[in-house]
């Protein structure tokens, strides 16, 4: 009864699988940070779907020493990457369609990371937010789309003025 149970539960799991739109791409995006993100869309049915990026970003950070302060005098950094951060994203969309292959998406976004700073100093981030955009699909086996990820970070500890992050993306992922 459980190998019934077992092959049932499997069955069930692997047809669905089957039968999911599954994306696999990546997404370029610049903003205040600037990377690259290796993305997967997991349709879930109707129109929700789930999103799972994983990638690697830098950013500038202009920081300002207190002694200095007091004499009004600001250090900046010359905008090279003064930060680097790997991070896993996930998100959940709300797919809604315009036209026959041209929508738009929505929804709640999480975003988890671990990086150095130009100091040498490492920080973790918990980043959460939304995510919203708009997507064609083509005719054949290609999706498109551009997006914002707006994200809200509690422990940047890298630099506490940068609470915010706010970033566009160009996506490209081929649909199995």
């Amino acid at each position: 009864m459980k190998k019934a149970i077992l092959i049932f539960a499997m069955t069930v799991m692997i047809g669905g699988l089957a039968s999911a739109q599954v994306s696999l791409g990546g997404r370029f995006y610049g903003g205040l940070t600037s990377g690259f993100e290796a993305s997967l869309l997991y349709g879930m049915g109707g129109n929700t779907r789930i999103e799972a990026d994983f990638g690697a970003s830098f950013g500038v950070m202009t920081k300002t020493y207190d002694a200095v302060n007091i004499l009004g005098a600001r250090y900046t950094y010359d905008g090279t990457p003064s930060y680097y951060v790997v991070t896993a994203t996930g998100a959940y969309h709300w797919t809604f369609n315009i036209v026959k292959g041209f929508g738009w998406f929505v929804g709640p976004a999480a975003q988890l990371g671990l990086g150095s700073n130009h100091d040498g100093d490492f920080y973790m981030r918990l980043a959460v937010g939304a995510q919203g955009g708009v997507q064609y699909q083509f005719d054949f086996p290609l999706q498109v789309s551009l997006d914002v990820r707006p994200m809200l970070d509690f422990i940047h500890l890298a630099n506490p003025r940068s609470l915010f992050d706010l970033g566009v993306a160009a996506g490209v992922r081929y649909c199995f």
